[in-house]
This record gives structure tokens, C-alpha cells and sequence, in this order.
């Protein structure tokens, strides 16, 4: 589909606009996460924090990995939650599976009629249809177990050899005892 020329331009020209202020938005990032692994941890909340509030899902998850951890921030199982929440539902796979985790070890509240091990089996299930090698693992084991999903070790088994064929060492494990049976 072509534009008119003017509506064109003016796009053209608000993308040229734009584009320092989404590579500074890179930089900050790129900056937070530096400062994180050398763990300067006020220094990367100050980079994440105006990021994670715009609604960049990265930083949304890195701050939701600090207030879970206590860095730099006060350890706070609810704001992680929050935050991993927030990237979660943007789409980033390791988000829905740091909440799929929360849920699972009983670390987030759900609702008073909800069953926490069926909302981690739901985020599970989110970011291991992405490819998420720690979500399918995650996923195999609920559906070996029951909780949350109905017990299927057919279903298991698909979810953990997914998990294996990416590397995953416990997965791998777990192949390589049923093969010995």
C-alpha cells in the first residue's frame, strides 16, 4: 500500500525524529543491564526505572528481578510480581516465566478463587510456546505432576524433550533415566 506523498514525508520525517530517542532508549538499557551485572544496583535503577514506567518490557523485567532479589530496592515479592507481570503480558518469554515461577513457589498472590499452580502453568505455557527452554521444562513437570493442568506424561514428555533438544541439562537428565527404565 503507498502513501500519499505528504502523509510519506511527514512519517519519514517523525521516524528521523524519533530515532534518538529510541536509540538513547537502547543505551539506557544497554547501560541498566551493565550496571546490573557489575552490581551497581542504584545506578541501573536509575537507568531502568524512567524505562520500565514508559513501558519497555526489558527493564520491566529487570526491575521486577531486582525488588524480587532486594537490589538496590527493598526485596519485595509484590512489586516483582508487578513488574514481571507488566513485561509478562507485552509478550517477553523470560517475564512470563519469572511470573509463571512466582505463582508456582506460592511467592504471588492470585485472586482468593484462583489456583496458583494453573496461572504458573498459563505463563508456563506463554513463554514456552516462544521457545522458552526453562518454560517447557517448567511445563513438563507440572503436566507430570497434575498441578495446575491435567496430568498427561504424554504431554510431559513433549514439553521436556522440547526443553532437552534446546540443551537443557535437567532435561536432558530426566530423558536420559526414563531411557534407562
Amino acid at each position: 500500500m503507498l502513501l500519499p506523498r505528504p502523509f510519506a514525508r511527514r512519517l519519514g520525517a517523525l521516524t528521523l525524529a524519533l530515532l534518538p530517542a529510541l536509540a538513547a532508549h537502547a543505551d539506557a538499557l544497554q547501560d541498566g543491564v551493565a550496571a546490573m551485572n557489575r552490581k551497581d544496583y542504584p545506578a541501573a535503577l536509575q537507568l531502568l526505572e524512567p524505562l520500565a514506567k514508559a513501558g519497555h518490557p526489558q527493564a520491566q523485567l529487570r526491575l521486577g528481578l531486582m525488588h524480587y532479589h532486594g537490589h538496590g530496592v527493598r526485596e519485595s515479592d509484590r512489586e516483582a510480581v508487578a513488574w514481571f507481570e507488566r513485561a509478562a503480558r507485552q509478550g517477553l518469554a523470560e517475564a512470563q516465566f519469572q511470573l509463571g515461577n512466582m505463582y508456582a513457589y506460592g511467592t504471588a498472590d492470585p485472586d482468593a478463587d484462583a489456583d496458583p499452580n494453573r496461572i504458573a502453568a498459563q505463563w508456563y505455557f506463554e513463554a514456552a510456546r516462544q521457545g522458552h527452554a526453562e518454560a517447557q521444562y517448567s511445563l513438563g513437570i507440572l503436566f507430570l505432576s497434575g498441578s495446575g493442568v491435567l496430568q498427561d506424561a504424554a504431554e510431559a514428555r513433549r514439553w521436556i524433550e522440547r526443553a532437552a533438544t534446546q540443551g537443557h541439562a535437567d532435561a536432558q537428565a530426566y530423558l536420559k533415566g526414563i531411557g534407562k527404565r
